[in-house]
C-alpha cells in the first residue's frame, strides 16, 4: 500500500500527464505529428525502431487520452483508400508547447545536466 502522501501524488492529473510522457514513443510519435508526418505508415518509416504493433498502441493510448485525432486503427491491405491523417488535438498542441518548454530548458542546463551525474559518480578523495 501506497504511504499517504504518495498515494495523493497518484491520484493527480500530473501523474496521468507524465505516464503518458514517460513512455517510450509518445514524446516521438507527438513530435512527428505536429512536425507533419501526419499519416500511419509515414510515422511507421519515420519513427526508426518502432514496431508496427507498438506504434498501433501508442497512437491508440495518445488518442484515448484526448491528445491524437485520427483513425483508430492502421490502413489495411491494397485497394483500401488512404485513412486520413492523425492531428494533434487542442490538448495535444498544450502538451506539444510544454514539451517543447522542457525541450529548451533542458537544452539550456545540459552542462549541469551532464555534469551533476558524473560529479556524484566520481569516488570520495
Amino acid at each position: 500500500m501506497l504511504a499517504p502522501a504518495l498515494q495523493r501524488m497518484a491520484d493527480r492529473p500530473i501523474a496521468k500527464v507524465l505516464d503518458t510522457l514517460s513512455r517510450r514513443w509518445s514524446i516521438p510519435v507527438i513530435y512527428a505529428v505536429a512536425e507533419g508526418r501526419c499519416r500511419f505508415n509515414d510515422l511507421h518509416r519515420h519513427l526508426e525502431g518502432i514496431n508496427h504493433k507498438v506504434l498501433i498502441e501508442t497512437v491508440y493510448r495518445l488518442q484515448r487520452d484526448g491528445y491524437l485525432d485520427g483513425p483508430l486503427t492502421a490502413p489495411g491491405g491494397r485497394g483500401r483508400t488512404e485513412a486520413p491523417p492523425y492531428a494533434l488535438t487542442g490538448l495535444g498542441w498544450q502538451l506539444w508547447g510544454l514539451i517543447e518548454d522542457i525541450d529548451k530548458w533542458s537544452k539550456e542546463r545540459e552542462q549541469y545536466l551532464v555534469r551533476a551525474p558524473a560529479e556524484f559518480d566520481r569516488p570520495a578523495r
